[in-house]
């Protein structure tokens, strides 16, 4: 069974206390794929989908795994009750612990508001309000279990779409590499709907579900549907069968994203090659295959970001090199999924999950590559001091970086060699559409925004942010667009993501989420080095969405 193979491995990640509650209490009930936020709109849960329940007292301190998944309602003294209106279903388990069990929610469970209990040895948490049951609700499972980054996606044979080809491609849990357009995947994920009969019993097990309005959106391109439905080997884990469309943005870490009505899912990607099994990353001459630990690496970063408070620039460079000596076997192969999400004609939906580049980075080692780097461009020659890793004022008043061409140069340090960076930022663009005045974004319509290149031949940013109700979670939508185009529309898709507030936020820059600039350069101790820019330009808050 594909999804327990991979479900397990998140499973062995859980750090289990040693301590446990004397009554349970619950904190977070989400869907296992998606982990999306219950303060969300799409936070609730569907019939037959399995869900995870966070929080303390809810298990025993040793983690218990059912060896047969979903056939009981009790596991090692942990059960689960959910209650709409007057209807009481109890949760068929899967695996338990103190601080979260996962569980599925029987098909025959009504939509609506409710509540959810959950006892252990006898003690019951309180009746604790869920986000309701939803008629349909699909989550993606993803690699690394935390329902962001690249998507469990796998060819016919069950082999997992990756960024290269590993020798050892064959069958599940093998990664055989990006997928082309025109070539027929497999999405898993959990919560299309309910199922007729049983869940237990395995009910629906194979069984398409064409009436489920169901979209899938790959790299701005919707794709054609062959199947959606249960997949024939799991209880409660769907398969959607598409087919690459030959319009999708290609890339490492392509966005999938799905819709059905105003219900979206996580957001996830997938590599797309427009050719052979080796997706391209954006980092300039580096390969997905360089991509794999242990590597060592150096960043050149200049930036030119608002003000915190809006008003005025402030410069600075942040200047990095380290070692990454490894990650969990699992995202081996993905690294170059990771290192960026930033397309052009495509946007990212982020809603709080730690993905990209910085998720590999949490055992790097910081390199020593000198102390003093000297910074040429169209307003003058800078030298400044800082280590590997500190970020360094560029004068006082945001008045040294505009467009135009930039060198870094440095003799090196005790493990990095002496090194030039040459990258070159574009000219700006103006934002012609929308004004801050009387602007108010519906979420099922999208949101066009225009603008004036200004001769750049760079990219823009287009991002919005916004907190729930409970100020909890922040979805940031990041759309990144050729400059030369001067016309984006935020797809709907994308947008109902975000939180109905009085209070989001826009933006609209050459780059500060992904950079506005990037280039590489070589030193002696690094596998790769990149010179990049990050600037803002406009932003304005205090937009309602509805």
């Amino acid at each position: 069974m594909i999804y327990f193979l991979y479900f397990l491995f998140a499973v062995g990640w859980l750090a289990i206390p040693q301590v446990v509650s004397a009554v349970p209490v619950v904190q977070q009930v989400m869907n296992a794929a998606s982990n999306v936020s219950p303060t969300l709109p799409n936070g609730s849960l569907a019939p037959g989908s399995i869900f995870i329940v966070k929080g303390t007292g809810l298990g025993p301190a040793a983690l218990i795994v059912a060896p047969n998944p979903f056939q009981s309602t009790t596991l090692g003294g942990t059960s689960v009750a959910v209650t709409i209106g007057s209807t009481r279903v109890d949760a068929l388990m899967y695996y338990t612990s103190d601080k979260q069990i996962a569980a599925l929610l029987p098909s025959n469970v009504p939509s609506g508001g409710g509540t959810i209990t959950v006892t252990y040895n006898g003690s019951a948490s309180t009746a604790t309000a869920i986000r309701g049951v939803a008629a349909n609700n699909l989550g993606i499972f993803t690699i690394d279990s935390t329902g962001g980054g690249p998507g469990i996606v796998t060819y016919a044979d069950y082999s997992l779409v990756s960024p290269f080809r590993a020798p050892n491609c064959s069958g599940p849990n093998t990664t055989c590499g990006a997928a082309n357009p025109g070539d027929t995947l497999i999405l898993w994920g959990t919560g299309l709907g309910a199922v007729s009969g049983s869940d237990a019993t395995g009910a629906g097990l194979g069984q398409n579900m064409p009436n489920v309005p169901l979209q899938l959106w790959v790299g701005g391109a919707m794709a054609q549907i062959v199947y959606q439905g249960r997949s024939g080997c799991c209880i409660g884990e769907d398969q959607i069968v598409f087919t690459v469309p030959t319009t999708a943005a290609t890339g490492c870490a392509v966005p999938l994203m799905a819709r059905i009505a105003n219900q979206v899912s996580n957001q996830v990607t997938i590599p797309i090659a427009p050719r052979g099994r080796t997706c391209l990353t954006e980092l300039p001459g580096v390969s997905a295959e360089t991509l794999t630990v242990p590597f060592s690496f150096g960043v050149v970063e200049l930036d030119h970001f608002l003000n915190d408070n809006g008003v005025g620039f402030r410069d600075e460079a942040n200047i990095t090199f380290a070692r990454i000596p490894s990650v969990p076997p699992i995202l081996q192969p993905y690294v170059a999924a990771m290192q960026s999400e930033h397309i052009a004609g495509t946007c990212i939906v982020e809603n709080g999950t730690e993905v990209g580049f910085n998720a590999v980075l949490t055992d790097a080692a910081l390199l020593d590559g000198g102390s003093s780097f000297a910074i040429r461009g169209p307003n003058g020659n800078l030298t400044v001091q800082g280590g590997s890793g500190n970020k360094v004022p560029l004068g006082t008043s945001g008045s040294f970086m505009v467009p135009g061409s930039y060198t870094i140069t440095s003799n090196g340090g005790r493990d990095v060699g002496p090194f030039t960076a040459n990258l070159t930022l574009p000219p700006t663009p103006s934002l012609l559409t929308p004004a801050r005045a009387n602007l108010t974004l519906n979420r099922a319509q999208g949101l066009t925004v225009t603008w004036n290149p200004n001769g750049s031949n760079g990219q823009v940013e287009i991002q919005l942010s916004a907190k729930d109700s409970f100020n909890v979670s922040t979805v940031n939508v990041i759309c990144t667009a050729p400059a030369s185009a001067g016309t984006f529309t935020i797809p709907p898709y994308a947008t109902l993501a975000l939180p109905t507030t009085s209070n989001a936020e826009f933006r609209f820059q050459p780059g500060d989420h992904g950079p506005a600039a990037q280039s590489e350069f070589t030193a002696s101790g690094l596998s790769f080095g990149i010179a990049q820019i990050f600037a803002g330009n406009v932003a304005f808050a205090g937009i309602p969405v509805n």
